[in-house]
């Protein structure tokens, strides 16, 4: 009788290491799996931060020309130019040649 208890002792142990052993794979392939998941997307953050940065230093160097903007408008250098581009201004002893048509 002791012999039968033993076995079936023995026979339940052996199931019940089965079953912990397969729940502990079944998580660690789940772990693995969330793992590959959140390295992709970290990898995927990484990309979209390093284009981010760039755009930020593409935007301050943008704010520094707009920055130096009014400076340059109210420069005469500026009212010259934009007299001989959009009036067709010229000084006094300046020679224009047109090309014949």
């Amino acid at each position: 009788m002791q012999k039968r208890q033993t076995r079936r002792a023995s026979t339940s142990n052996r199931i019940g290491m089965i079953v912990v052993a397969t729940v502990v794979g079944l998580l660690i392939a789940l772990l693995l799996m969330r793992s590959l998941s959140l390295q992709k997307k970290i990898n995927t953050i990484h990309a979209s931060n390093a284009v981010l940065e760039e755009q930020i230093k593409e935007e301050q160097e943008r704010t520094k020309q707009l920055q130096s903007l009014p400076a340059y408008v109210n420069s005469d250098d500026y009212i010259e130019r934009l007299a001989r581009e959009k009036f067709g201004l010229v000084y006094e002893d300046e020679v224009i040649f047109k090309p014949a048509q």
